[in-house]
């Protein structure tokens, strides 16, 4: 008869397994949890690039404003432009003139002008964020134009830019 020998036990025996088991288990939930990012990342990007290409369209739109509302003078009304339409997104930008005269430091009469620009979806309503229906403003700009006495923009100063979002 043959007598099978016994093996000596460890005390380290099953660790790789545990171990084997671990590593799985880790790289399973790192791989899951990239996925999970990669998926929601995916699933925002049409909502994130509707909202920069109105952006974008709105800071195209004032521009535009700026340079037609810089040949107007201070007796112009207030007024809008309906016409723009950049990256296919109709865009409304209401204006408001503001006129005041200023002395400067040489001792000449300098008109300033400033003009607050508004961006907005063109609804067919005007640019508001309180007023019902409510068109959400995009973009909104102050612009100081001087003007010398002779009605000629002499300086455009952009005195502030806040996108709404």
């Amino acid at each position: 008869m043959s007598r099978q020998r016994q093996r000596a036990q460890h005390k380290d025996s099953g660790a790789a397994l545990l171990l084997a088991i671990g590593f799985v288990l880790m790289i399973g939930m790192i791989s899951g949890g990239l996925i999970a990012l990669a998926t929601s990342s995916m699933n925002n990007r049409a909502t994130l690039e509707l909202l920069r290409n109105r952006e974008y369209a709105a800071d195209g739109a004032i521009q535009n404003a700026i340079s037609q509302v810089r040949l107007k003078t201070c007796a112009d009304p207030s007024g809008s432009i309906t016409d723009s339409t950049m990256n296919s997104i109709p865009i409304r930008v209401d204006w408001v003139n503001a006129c005041g005269v200023v002395q400067s430091t040489d001792g000449t009469v300098v008109a300033q002008r400033n003009v607050i620009f508004s961006a907005c979806l063109n609804t067919g309503s005007q640019c508001s964020d309180v007023a019902v229906p409510a068109v959400p403003v995009i973009i909104r700009a102050q612009v100081n134009f001087q003007q010398a006495l002779g009605g000629a923009v002499t300086n455009t100063y952009v005195q502030s830019w806040s996108v709404n979002r």
